[in-house]
């Protein structure tokens, strides 16, 4: 990250390849929650820890 001195301060700015890097991996992280919740039968807004609860349900055969 590229330094910036501010108020005699140094603050890490990240690049905008940094940037983009990061919107990827949080939108490929949204793409495999919804397809977990949908594989799990539950609406694509489904939490992780839903996803976990009915899956731990359905490992114990609750």
């Amino acid at each position: 990250m590229k330094p910036l001195v501010r108020f005699g301060r140094r603050i890490a700015l990240p690049s905008t390849v940094q940037i983009r890097h990061e919107l990827r991996v949080l939108r490929a992280e949204e793409n495999v929650r919804e397809l977990c919740a949908e594989a799990e039968g539950l609406p694509c807004s489904a939490s992780w820890d839903e996803i976990c609860v009915r899956r731990a349900r359905a490992g114990n055969g609750v």
